[in-house]
């Protein structure tokens, strides 16, 4: 037991290492975005997502495909608000990638990226993932994971404030958008601060009868009190693969490997931002969205 404990902290810290790396690339884009983004806002904010869409390429499976800037076009003629990345299945016609209306059957992860993450971005995106969903899902009966990335953010507080004020924000639009339980932003990360991931529980012993719904953010101490190592972009990336292999098998193996190796940390939420589901449409109450 000792011996396959080492192990898996030895492939945790591989695996951290990597993800260090790509965080410490992301804030030195940042800062040089930043630093021209007062004479071409327009230039620094493709940056930006060009900086996202070139990690995703690196750390999503392979046969995906990572495209910018676009529309997700439904088969029924309905268009959703312009999306900064998109992950397509690895059916993707090649000769429609570089086109801007993104065919929603194909289309497995939405991204919306900021550089600087404002008040105002969580709840516009928050409302842009639910329409986008709902459109996807009444004409194509499936379901899309929809998330909203960035570089740093604009607060000035200590993290663990920073971190209760986004998390009521979260909770708050999504009480006020979000028809569904599966139309809610599906995680949102920050990749110098930490990572918030939606999570969904049924227990009529616990909760009373529906479901329960809430975003798990990132916590700075585990077990024991003691200080955790977890990679923001690290926690998303594991928590995409694991949202992935629930809409294609395939994804398992990569997805239970990236688990194994703890990369999603411990989590954290405070029990006044559960909100309780008790009417909606039981039977698109999806898998995925539990524990």
């Amino acid at each position: 037991m000792a011996e396959l404990y080492e192990r898996r902290v030895v492939s945790q810290r591989e695996l951290v290492s990597y993800f260090k790396q790509a965080t410490m690339e992301m804030q030195l884009e940042y800062e040089r975005i930043r630093a021209r983004a007062m004479e071409d806002p327009g230039t620094a904010g493709d940056e930006g997502e060009e900086n996202w869409a070139s990690l995703l390429r690196k750390w999503l499976p392979g046969d995906l495909q990572i495209a910018t800037k676009g529309r997700v076009l439904c088969g029924n003629g309905q268009a959703t608000d312009q999306v900064d990345i998109v992950a397509l299945s690895p059916l993707y016609p090649y000769g429609m990638l570089t086109k801007k209306m993104h065919l929603a059957s194909e289309v497995m992860v939405i991204f919306e990226c900021k550089s600087t993450l404002k008040a105002q971005h969580i709840e516009k995106t928050i409302v842009s993932a639910s329409h986008a969903k709902e459109a996807i899902y009444r004409a194509h009966g499936k379901e899309v994971i929809y998330g909203l990335v960035a570089h740093s953010h604009s607060w000035r507080a200590d993290k663990l404030k920073v971190v209760d004020v986004i998390s009521g924000m979260l909770a708050g639009a999504d009480e006020t958008h979000v028809g569904h339980p599966n139309n809610s932003l599906d995680f949102l990360c920050i990749a110098d601060l930490g990572t918030w991931v939606l999570r969904a529980e049924s227990d009529e012993d616990i909760y009373g009868p529906g479901v329960v719904s809430y975003y798990s953010g990132p916590s700075f101490t585990g077990f024991g009190g003691k200080s955790v190592d977890t990679s923001s972009i690290g926690r998303m990336i594991t928590y995409v693969l694991r949202r992935l292999s629930y809409l294609d098998g395939k994804y398992n193996g990569l997805a239970g490997y990236f688990g194994m190796a703890g990369l999603e940390g411990p989590g954290s939420y405070n029990s006044k931002n559960l909100r309780k589901w008790k009417n909606f449409e039981s039977g698109r109450r999806h898998v995925d969205l539990f524990l």
